[in-house]
């Protein structure tokens, strides 16, 4: 017994050392990769060429505006531009590079006299989270916070615009987007909000859009990285857990077909719980396996699609998934800035 455990200890510690090595060779390695050769990423780890894969799938369909479409060839927008952003930079893009400065660019240019990007909450908090992980435009991003502030509704949630209804998904990514710029519970928008969301918990530990609705894991997954920093989340995370295909990824709804979308918003969700790494790496491992050819994802998530199809919003997100840390994470690197 003693060796048939000392056997399994060492069969842990490879995969774990694995997953270590296939992060941190792609954040070592060269920002500024060739876009237009696929060929010296069809060698190494499978999070190794599915981290690259993405990196260049991302930056070959940067727009001439500086901006991205949600796919290739369509026209800029703000939520597929701040998505860019983010996810490269967390990749190890240098944030100096022409490819950064110029999605920057596009963001600065797309922001509305009062602060806000397209008056949607949504947009705003996610160029904001873009912004402040480029460390650049303290101006934009303070006037963005405050316009986003001033968008909370009296009773704690956010809609889509100022003084539209409450939205479960809008005031989920608001609060997630709070947590990622580092803002605490001592944070009367923070504190509020999230009592506005707690409030809207399903009999089954879910949320819906709708109460009466089947529990919907991507939006729960938002839900959970939004009450972190109020609540205690260990039962969501439990929730979440047991709703894992079994093929590593997550669906929509209970036993929906696994996407790749969903699955990188779950994951996102698990490191929000400090959940134990082996949970995470399952749902990536699943990823390295559904990644197209070209380094893309393909997912309906986003709602402007019908059909699963190749896309920049589900190909940043699962970059993003891949890098989220945990709260201790977090907080560890928060402390030192």
């Amino acid at each position: 017994m003693k060796n048939h455990k000392s056997v399994f200890m060492v069969i842990c510690c490879y995969i774990l050392l694995n997953f270590v090595i296939g992060i941190r060779g792609s954040a070592a390695a060269d920002t500024e990769i060739p876009t237009s050769n696929n060929a010296e990423i069809s060698e190494g780890p499978p999070l190794f060429k599915t981290i690259e894969g993405a990196k260049t799938y991302i930056v070959k369909h940067q727009n001439r505006n500086g901006g991205w479409p949600l796919v290739p060839g369509g026209d800029s927008n703000v939520e597929s531009t701040a998505f860019a952003v983010w996810g490269l930079i967390d990749a190890g893009w240098g944030t100096g590079s022409e490819v950064i400065r110029t999605g920057v660019a596009y963001l600065r240019n797309t922001q509305l006299s009062n602060g806000s990007w397209n008056n949607n909450t949504a947009h705003s908090i996610f160029a904001l989270i873009a912004l402040t992980t480029a460390e650049t435009d303290p101006e934009a991003r303070f006037r963005g916070l405050q316009w986003v502030k001033k968008a909370q509704n009296r009773s704690g949630g956010w809609g889509k615009k100022e003084r539209s209804p409450d939205n479960v998904l809008y005031t989920a990514a608001v609060l997630a987007g709070f947590r990622r710029l580092g803002f605490k519970q001592s944070f009367e928008p923070v504190s509020k909000g999230a009592d506005w969301l707690a409030g809207g918990i399903k009999s089954d530990g879910g949320w819906a859009l709708q109460y009466r609705n089947q529990s919907d894991i991507f939006l729960t997954s938002w839900v959970i990285q939004g009450l972190e920093p109020v609540y205690d989340i260990d039962a969501q995370i439990a929730w979440l857990k047991q709703l894992q295909n079994r093929d590593g990824g997550f669906g929509r709804y209970r036993n929906s077909p696994s996407d790749p979308e969903i699955t990188a918003i779950a994951i996102m969700a698990l490191a929000a719980g400090n959940d134990p790494l082996n949970t995470r790496r399952v749902a990536i491992n699943y990823l390295t396996k559904t990644r197209q050819e070209d380094g893309s994802f393909a997912s309906n998530t986003p709602i402007e699609l019908t059909a699963p199809t190749a896309n920049l919003q589900s190909t940043c997100f699962v970059l993003i998934a891949i890098h989220a840390k945990t709260a201790d994470e977090l907080a560890v690197e928060q402390s030192g800035k």
